[in-house]
């Protein structure tokens, strides 16, 4: 059951529109095995008080003079600090640059030059680390993360569809990162889209995520922080994944969707039996992509429920993607689905010309109707 929400052009609304009917569920949530290198104790917040943390960082970020158009680098690793300054920012209308704190000096250098950021806040841990970085880069401010709330009451929103509400970095494969500049429109599209799939990816109100992804890639930035804001579940965000403890954690935590990439069935799969590990009536799904294929079939017989393996980029979002969500899923094939039926898509050779069935060539992908490119990324910067 989704929530509705096409009167909203930005995170920000959406959010409102979304804390108003699920003020008092868990929103956001950090398991205490996800918060060792701070606290040690798990972390939650119910959509009222996220609320109330996002609205007293939007006026800080006014009062520090972030407003519409403006950019700020976080450095909050996986923290849940990443999607309330996520939304606040979108408040303001200015954009989230996430940043990898497990990269080189030279990585995180780049990232804060390249995207302009005018300030950086994040986790005490890395403040000595970034004011060292920021004083090679002119006109940024490095500001402790309790510098950026403030009590002033209640903010006037900014931003539209359009507005960019995050600048993701690729991993550069090709060359040096390429910044992705995601717009509100993107990750409405991303969390609707993803709530609509419905089949084996069926989601409610109530369903609760738990990912290891870093918020710093746009599946957790946006596919599950988005898909769960809006049908009012709740994102059970991880430091990392801890294999060992992996089943633990999805008891402990009732979680019914679990978000995996590459090699995690595998991890899993070479873990000794337990006493409790069919999932069976508890996890709905996994969601993701790069799984082996000759252990995807092994791994539902023993866990009890789908790999849903799915395709997408950073650059194209909900708008290009595919997901094997409906059955034939053709375990074992390294298939991800069908096209939605909102998505285009060509296989081409080098001239450009359709390739038959069978024949290896590139992908293209669009957005059918009159707007190729709705939902998809706003460019480069």
């Amino acid at each position: 059951m989704i929530s509705e929400l096409a009167s909203d052009s930005t995170v920000y609304s959406a959010f409102l529109a979304a804390e108003a009917p699920f003020a008092q569920r868990p929103f956001l949530r950090a398991p205490a095995i996800a918060t060792r290198a701070c606290s040690g104790t798990a972390v939650e917040y119910t959509y009222a008080a996220a609320r109330r943390e996002v609205d007293r960082l939007a006026a800080g970020y006014l009062a520090l003079g972030i407003g519409a158009g403006d950019r700020v680098a976080l450095a909050f690793d996986s923290r849940l600090d990443v999607y309330l300054h996520l939304l606040s920012l979108s408040a303001v209308g200015a954009s989230a640059v996430p940043l990898n704190t497990d990269g080189s000096d030279d990585e995180i250098l780049y990232v804060i030059r390249h995207s302009d950021a005018r300030l950086i806040t994040g986790a005490d841990e890395h403040l000595g680390r970034l004011q060292r970085l920021a004083r090679q880069v002119e006109n940024v401010l490095v500001v402790a993360a309790g510098d950026t709330r403030s009590d002033a009451g209640p903010i006037l929103t900014g931003g539209n569809a359009a507005s960019e509400v995050a600048l993701l970095y690729t991993s550069g494969t090709t060359g040096k990162p390429k910044g992705c500049m995601l717009s509100n429109d993107y990750f409405l599209t991303m969390g609707r889209e993803y709530n609509r799939l419905g089949g084996l990816c069926a989601i409610d109100a109530g369903d609760r995520l738990l990912t290891p992804l870093p918020p710093n890639h746009m599946n957790a930035l946006s596919t599950s922080f988005m898909a769960m804001m809006l049908c009012g579940g709740c994102v059970i965000q991880l430091d990392r994944f801890h294999p060992a403890s992996w089943w633990q954690t999805v008891r402990d935590e009732a979680a019914t969707i679990i978000h995996y990439l590459g090699v995690m069935p595998a991890i899993l799969l070479k873990l000794p039996a337990g006493k409790d590990e069919d999932f069976s009536g508890r996890v709905k799904f996994g969601f993701g992509a790069g799984s082996d294929p000759r252990h995807q079939q092994i791994f539902e017989q023993r866990f009890g429920f789908p790999l849903i393996e799915a395709w997408a980029m950073t650059e194209t979002g909900a708008a290009g993607m595919i997901v094997a969500h409906q059955e034939p899923r053709h375990v074992g094939q390294r298939c991800f689905g069908r096209p939605q039926d909102y998505v285009e898509l060509r296989i081409v050779d080098e001239a450009g010309q359709d390739l038959e069935p069978g024949q290896d060539g590139e992908l293209l992908v669009r957005r059918r109707g009159d707007d190729p490119r709705k939902g998809f990324f706003s460019g480069y910067y």
